[in-house]
C-alpha cells in the first residue's frame, strides 16, 4: 500500500508511517500494545454520540457539536487536521462535504476503524478519497510545522491534566499555517450534573482532574493568548484561536 501524498507531505523527515489496517496508518512502533478505547468503539459511538445522553449529562447538544465541527471545516483552505477524532461521530458528515484535505489522527486503531466506516458511508460507500486515518500520540505529533489551515480537536482536553494540556495546545498551534484556525472542545465542571459526572469518571481514570471553565481559560489563555474566543454551553465549552499571520 502506498502511502497517501497528503500524509506524506504532512510528516516530519524521518518519521516514517506504516499501513496498521486497511485504510488506517501508524507512526507508533508495531505492537504498542492497545489504546485505552480499543475495543471500546461501537459502545462509545453509542453512548457519547446519543443526543439524550449529551443532554441529560452534560446539558449540551449534539445539533451545536456537528455544528461546530462543520464551522472548522468551512473556515479555511489547506488540509485540516482532526486530533483525536475518535469515531468522527460528529464530523463524518462535514468530512464527505469538506472540499478539502483531512487528516484525522487517533491513538485508538479500534476508534480509527469505526471512523473509516463512518467515512465510507457518507462518501455513499466509497473511501473518503480525501481523507486520511492515523495512528499516533496526541503528545508527540508527526507532523512538520504549519502543515494544516485548520485544526480541530474535539471532546480531548479533558482527558490531560494541565501541563499535558498546555503542552498539547502549543504544539497544535505550531501545526497551524499563518492565520490557520484551532478550533477545540473541552468538558467543563459547570451544572451540578456535569460537575458529579466528571467527579465520578475522574475516580474511574477516564478523564482529567474536572477544570471549570474559569479554569480551563487560565490555562488555554497562557499558550492562546488574545486570539481566544471561548462559549459554553451546559458542560461544553468551544474554543477557537487563530494563528498570527
Amino acid at each position: 500500500m502506498n502511502l497517501p501524498r497528503l500524509l506524506s507531505d504532512s510528516l516530519l523527515p524521518g518519521r516514517a508511517a506504516w499501513a496498521a489496517r486497511d485504510g488506517i496508518w501508524s507512526v507508533l512502533p508495531a505492537g504498542c500494545g492497545p489504546a485505552g478505547y480499543d475495543r471500546r468503539g461501537i459502545a462509545y459511538d453509542r453512548i457519547v454520540g446519543n443526543a439524550l445522553y449529551n443532554h441529560l449529562a452534560w446539558g449540551a447538544s449534539t445539533a451545536r457539536y456537528r455544528a461546530f465541527a462543520a464551522r472548522a471545516v468551512h473556515s479555511g483552505t489547506g488540509p485540516l487536521l482532526d486530533a483525536g477524532s475518535g469515531s468522527a461521530v460528529f464530523t463524518a458528515e462535514s468530512y464527505a462535504r469538506a472540499g478539502r484535505p483531512v487528516v484525522l489522527v487517533d491513538r485508538s486503531l479500534d476508534m480509527l476503524a469505526v471512523a473509516r466506516e463512518r467515512l465510507s458511508r457518507s462518501a455513499g460507500g466509497g473511501p473518503a478519497a480525501d481523507a486520511v486515518l492515523l495512528q499516533a500520540d496526541l503528545l508527540d505529533l508527526p507532523f512538520r510545522p504549519g502543515a494544516f489551515g485548520t485544526v480541530l480537536s474535539m471532546g480531548v482536553l479533558h482527558l490531560f491534566e494541565d501541563t499535558a494540556v498546555k503542552a498539547l495546545v502549543r504544539g497544535l498551534v505550531a501545526l497551524l499555517a499563518p492565520a490557520g484556525g484551532l478550533f477545540v472542545t473541552s468538558l467543563v465542571a459547570e451544572r451540578t450534573v456535569g460537575r458529579w459526572y466528571l467527579a465520578m469518571l475522574h475516580r474511574a481514570g477516564e478523564v482529567a482532574t474536572p477544570r471549570p471553565v474559569e479554569r480551563l481559560c487560565s490555562v488555554l489563555g497562557a499558550e492562546l493568548g488574545e486570539t481566544m474566543e471561548l462559549d459554553r454551553e451546559g458542560s461544553m465549552a468551544y474554543v477557537v484561536a487563530q494563528a498570527a499571520a
